[in-house]
């Protein structure tokens, strides 16, 4: 089956940019409250949020223009089993594409976050569940909405900044072609990578027993998919 093209890439981007610069009023902080979060706390808050409220955007649209543009989204919850909180994917759009939501949180400098002394890395990634098998190449994008929260008369809301498409199995292609050269493998459906005390013995071509390795905690991480199209994005919203 072929890939999604990159006219595809940019239809179907076409049709979601109508979220850019969307308030998702569902929540809001009071300004005076942010020096008590940091803004990884603050990026794992909205991206729930953000999850929730796709399926049903046109209902956060308070603007009627706004509302005409966003009912016709066309992404509804993808069925999944009972209880399963990883199943993939997350949408189905009415075209027949499969859409993996992942938010990327863009800090507003203007706004008094608690920061670490040293930035944290996105926590978003594309989990183990997502396999080449189960992605279908013609039909499977993954959507990066880049969310920045913005001060509107002294309450902060997160409002979608822009709105990323990607083919999903050249992302998963490049996730796991990263663990093969690092010396990773897969393992029982888990992938791991050379502990560093082996790393010696990996360096100097020895042989590697299961004992030499473990899990790989950093699996997937966005800002470690070696996919030129995904880290450009990435890079924009300084997450690079």
């Amino acid at each position: 089956m072929p890939d999604i093209t990159p006219q595809e890439i940019q239809t179907l981007q076409k049709q979601f940019e109508p979220l850019i610069g969307l308030r998702i009023d569902w929540l809001s902080l009071p300004q005076q409250a942010l020096p008590g979060f940091e803004p990884s706390q603050i990026a794992v808050i909205i991206n729930t949020l953000l999850d929730a409220a796709l399926p049903q955007i046109e209902l956060l649209a308070t603007n009627p223009e706004n509302r005409k543009k966003l009912e016709h989204l066309g992404l509804s919850k993808a069925p999944r089993e009972i209880g399963d909180r990883e199943s993939y994917p997350d949408y189905i759009h009415t075209s027949g594409y499969r859409v993996e939501l992942k938010g990327l949180f863009v800090d507003n400098p203007s706004l008094d976050l608690k920061r670490p002394p040293t930035r944290r890395e996105p926590s978003a990634r594309l989990k183990e569940n997502i396999t080449e098998e189960n992605v279908d190449p013609a039909k499977g994008v993954l959507m990066l909405a880049a969310v920045q929260l913005r001060e509107f008369d002294g309450l902060c809301y997160p409002v979608i900044v822009d709105i990323g498409i990607f083919s999903m199995v050249e992302c998963t292609r490049a996730r796991d072609d990263r663990l093969t050269r690092l010396g990773g493998r897969w393992h029982d459906g888990i992938p791991q990578v050379v502990k560093k005390a082996s790393s010696a013995k990996y360096r100097n071509g020895l042989p590697l027993t299961d004992s030499d390795y473990e899990k790989d905690t950093n699996f997937g991480k966005l800002k470690r998919i070696p996919y030129s199209p995904l880290q450009d994005f990435m890079r924009k919203h300084g997450a690079i």
